[in-house]
């Protein structure tokens, strides 16, 4: 070689390792970038019930009750050996309720591998065998039906899960069929002065608590795995006020013979200005002609007669039929101001139930073809969505619990749910939280209806991360509660004030606060509670309107609604991080963890990191990755608006929205991640890149699934 060429040649040889360099550089980052975005199919199994790469049966007892009951204790449950305990589960409803015993086994397991340990039997009392719990002459129970029953509380008892059993809830009573007024269905109202009615509830009652399970050995008022029982469920007197003159003439001359009792036992008010024997002229005439004087009477006696009927049937379970389990009359909403007075003498905690937009049926109720949703998601509602409701009805040094739940499909916003709600109320230290529902069918791999968790991908892979907030109390409970002092008579003076706006569903507690000055972030800003007593309706301190996000006491939850179409809400605790909104297209701190998604359609999406082991995320030994957007069944129909399916709801598989995203965690050592099919089986390695103190990744759709679990060396 000519002395001349050397230099060339060293020249290109420098060149071509440079190359070499950069392309691996460039290969390396793109192991740690955003992956791809697009649709793959996704079919939960709802019998999976191994012990695989996530497996919260760590939380549960080993059986449900086996410390003895569940007892109340500084404002809070407390099992057996008073140890403070949270409920997380969900519903069965109707036939759900009597699987066969195979499916009992798998429906027990299969909620306590998820991370839940209550379930609600609802809807029991509705239908004949094989559907109800009924004979086919609906005169007694059908003992094959209460068999399976048995069978199915002994199964969730052994698998560490409670049960909460509600006695009425649609069972229609003979002659209280009302066609014309939806309201009155199932006997809503009625069954509260009615006294037929009120004895029917009482036998169905001791039929079903008395009965003595063959599996357990004992009856369910003395089992200790059955922690809670609801008298009658979301049913008030008070709410349907304004219907009350279209009771039927033998229901309406039972409630005026009240009336007239009611007012010869208070004879000093006809002596007042504007007073008037009339109750239903007063109710016809209210927004017109009816005086503050006949307001106050309406109000007092139907509050009289419905705080009359919840004290006797409390009586009656308490001391007849000596139940060890913990009461709820009814949802504290119900009735609004006085609902949370009721409550408040006569259960052991408040109940409560939301859904953020619940299904409408603008013509026949619950026609499976004509239903509409906004389809919108909570994270940019200004008022706080569901979730302000539920604070405003707790009374102080009550366990709060929310028996039914749920952001119904097929809106596009279902993988909102559990972060949100399990978030919020960790932070406001609830109690309790049922998801709306777990009904069959099972294993079809669609999603069937509006509230079924069987079928439902996001609704299924987000429980574990429920579990973790609130069971596990990832999200710390807020310090230094705000109280609305309720004095004894403004209960009577609110139902004057905002009465009319109750009706069967609606409270009307929100005006209330309102009028005290409670800002709708102050269910993000700090626990909140009602103090019955008082000399005055007020906050117990000035409570301001942030001027930007809301953000927790505690500094761990940060809900950023001021512009709808960039909403987020974020959760930033040491063993949870979280970002659910419109974080397509952004970069999201939280903490020493970075969320960097790429732009998708609707730019809408939630992720979650959740620790498993409750040691803080930088040093977790495994922490579940859940992120998800939008799922459907394949081939189902919106309609141009996308708020109705009407019956084409589609066929098997399910199919679901991949995120691309990049992750990086910095101080952080070294650490494994796999994607999880949705049998919760690991798969290979996705590669992670170390850049000075900072681990990174990237996910997207070619991993073919909604979670993740992340694993520490050594």
């Amino acid at each position: 070689m000519k002395p001349e060429n050397t230099g060339f040649l060293r020249s290109s040889l420098i060149a071509i390792a440079a190359f070499v360099l950069m392309f691996a550089i460039s290969c390396r980052d793109k192991t740690d970038a955003p992956g791809e975005y697009g649709w793959f199919e996704f079919v939960i199994p709802d019998s999976d019930t191994l012990s695989m790469a996530v497996d919260m049966s760590f939380l549960n007892e080993k059986v449900a009750g086996g410390s003895g009951y569940v007892t109340l204790k500084d404002g809070h449950f407390a099992d057996g050996n008073g140890n403070r305990i949270r409920f997380f589960g969900t519903n069965l409803t109707f036939s759900s309720c009597f699987p066969d015993k195979e499916t009992a086994k798998n429906v027990a397991g299969r909620l306590k591998v998820l991370g839940m340990n209550v379930v609600r039997f609802h809807h029991m009392d509705y239908h004949s065998t094989p559907q109800g719990i009924w004979d086919k002459d609906k005169k007694d129970l059908d003992p094959d039906q209460l068999d399976r029953l048995d069978w199915l509380i002994y199964q969730l008892k052994i698998h560490g899960i409670y049960s909460n059993i509600n006695t009425h809830v649609s069972f229609t009573y003979p002659g209280a069929q009302y066609e014309d007024v939806e309201q009155f269905n199932f006997g809503k109202s009625i069954d509260q002065f009615y006294p037929p009615y009120i004895e029917m509830q009482k036998e169905y009652a001791r039929k079903l608590l008395t009965h003595r399970n063959p599996y357990t050995g004992k009856t369910y008022c003395e089992e200790p795995a059955v922690a809670f029982v609801e008298i009658n469920n979301e049913n008030s007197l008070l709410s349907n006020w304004a219907l009350l003159p279209k009771l039927n003439n033998v229901h309406k001359a039972e409630l005026l013979k009240q009336w007239r009792v009611w007012l010869s036992s208070k004879p000093g008010l006809r002596h007042r200005d504007g007073f008037s024997a009339d109750l239903m002229s007063i109710i016809t005439n209210y927004g017109t002609g009816s005086t503050e004087t006949a307001k106050e009477m309406m109000w007092s006696f139907l509050f009289d007669t419905e705080m009359a009927y919840a004290v006797e049937m409390a009586d009656f379970f308490r001391n007849e039929l000596k139940i060890k389990a913990l009461l709820s009359e009814t949802q504290a909403y119900y009735s609004g101001v006085a609902g949370v007075k009721r409550e408040a003498v006569v259960a052991d905690f408040i109940d409560m139930h939301a859904y953020w937009e619940h299904p409408s049926f603008p013509g026949r109720s619950w026609s499976p073809t004509d239903w509409l949703i906004r389809n919108s998601s909570m994270v940019s509602d200004k008022r706080g969505g569901t979730l302000n409701n539920f604070a405003m009805h707790r009374v102080e040094g009550m366990p709060l619990t929310i028996s039914e739940y749920d952001h119904p499909a097929p809106s596009f916003f279902c993988a909102e749910m559990f972060p949100m709600l399990n978030a919020v109320s960790a932070f406001q230290d609830f109690d309790g939280i049922y998801h709306f529902t777990f009904d069959q069918p099972y294993d079809k791999g669609r999603i069937a209806n509006f509230f079924s968790n069987a079928g439902h991908p996001l609704k299924q892979v987000f429980v574990p991360v429920g579990a973790v907030l609130f069971r596990m109390g990832a999200v710390s409970p807020g310090q230094d509660p705000v109280q609305l002092s309720l004095p004894e008579e403004a209960v009577v003076g609110n139902l004057v004030k905002y009465g009319d706006k109750l009706r069967l569903h609606v409270s009307n507690m929100r005006y209330i606060w309102e009028e005290a000055g409670a800002p709708a972030a102050l269910i993000t800003l700090r626990p909140m509670n009602v103090r019955i007593g008082g000399n005055e309706l007020k906050l117990s301190e000035p409570v301001a309107k942030p001027a930007g996000e809301w953000i927790s006491g505690t500094g761990e939850l940060k809900w950023d609604n001021t512009d709808s179409t960039r909403a987020v809400f974020r959760i930033d605790a040491p063993t949870a991080k979280g970002a659910i909104g419109y974080i397509g297209g952004r970069r999201i701190e939280l903490g020493n963890v970075a969320i960097e998604m790429n732009s998708i359609p609707g730019n809408w999406a939630a992720i979650t990191l959740t620790s498993l082991d409750a040691k803080p995320i930088e040093k977790s030994s495994r922490i579940l990755l859940v992120a998800a957007g939008k799922a459907e069944n394949t081939d189902w129909q919106w309609n141009e608006n996308k708020t109705s399916l009407g019956e084409n709801w589609g066929n098997a598989p399910t199919r679901v929205e991949g995120i691309p995203a990049k992750f990086t965690f910095s101080n952080m050592d070294n650490f494994k991640i796999r994607p999880l099919d949705a049998y919760r089986n690991p798969g290979d390695e996705i590669p992670v890149t170390r850049k000075g103190k900072n681990l990174s990744f990237g996910i997207g759709s070619q991993y073919k699934t909604l979670w993740y679990v992340i694993s520490r060396e050594g």
